[in-house]
């Protein structure tokens, strides 16, 4: 829960990479209803909102027998001990620093959830929310799609070559392998998704490609469809322009490819 919208989408965004389902509500007064008609495994809601608080919200929460055992995360600009206490006497699981990164935000919201699953169930008169399925893993690579990645391999400047499906998974992948590549591909499909957001924000078209400049290396993202993303790995920061033209180039293929697999 947030007033800001652009914050609500990022939260929207991030959760849904990870597997889980999202109710989000602009007002406390709101996610209470949305709470009481279909009981959550975990409330995050901002401590500022307009009418009443986060605080607040965590106290109603925990004053009812039907939602007492509902973590809730709070989301604060300010992080003092004043704030951390006032959480804590309203019974919030944790705080979150606002702006926040999926590192500050996943570890508490795994241990959150594992809370809530150890927790009793609610009362038979309140219907319990479905549990969300576990983080996405990497899937198996796919031959074909394995072939039509190989092509972009041909170009020295180019090390290795991914495939980011729906949620953050990973697809299929060639070349030199990466380090955790399943949470790579998480945290790239949040990139895209944030670039998203901001694109919304400013009325601004579909982001199709992204390049992300490190040293020695360059990733270069661009678009497959609405739901697949390519990305390459590049030795250096130079020579994307050929690099870009051998994507689109490929492109036709790799839509085929995905038409294929995904509809087998």
């Amino acid at each position: 829960m947030d007033d800001s919208t652009s914050v609500r989408k990022v939260l929207e965004r991030l959760l849904s990479t990870r597997g889980l389902s999202v109710t989000t509500s602009e007002t406390a007064e709101q996610g209470l209803e949305a709470i009481h008609r279909n009981a959550p495994h975990l409330v995050i809601a901002d401590v500022v909102m307009p009418g009443m608080s986060g605080f607040e919200l965590c106290q109603k929460l925990k004053s009812n027998q039907a939602t007492q055992g509902v973590p809730v995360i709070l989301i604060s600009g300010i992080i003092n001990d004043g704030v951390i206490a006032q959480a804590r006497q309203a019974g919030a699981f944790d705080v979150v620093s606002k702006p926040f990164t999926p590192d500050d935000l996943f570890p508490k919201i795994e241990r959150a959830l594992k809370a809530s699953y150890a927790a009793p169930s609610p009362p038979a008169e309140v219907p319990e929310a479905p549990q969300p399925p576990l983080p996405p893993q990497a899937s198996e690579p796919l031959d074909r799609l394995q072939e039509e990645l190989k092509p972009f391999l041909d170009k020295p400047e180019v090390e290795s070559a991914l495939i980011i499906g729906p949620g953050g998974q990973l697809r299929a992948w060639a070349g030199q392998p990466f380090e955790e590549p399943d949470l790579l591909a998480t945290y790239l499909h949040t990139l895209l998704s944030i670039a998203g957001v901001l694109g919304e924000r400013y009325q601004l078209t579909a982001v199709q490609t992204m390049t992300l400049e490190y040293p020695g290396k360059t990733l270069l993202l661009s678009r497959i469809n609405p739901r697949f993303t390519l990305v390459l790995a590049l030795r250096g920061t130079g020579g994307t322009g050929v690099v870009r033209y051998l994507v689109l180039k490929g492109m036709p293929q790799l839509r085929a490819a995905l038409d294929q697999t995904t509809s087998a």
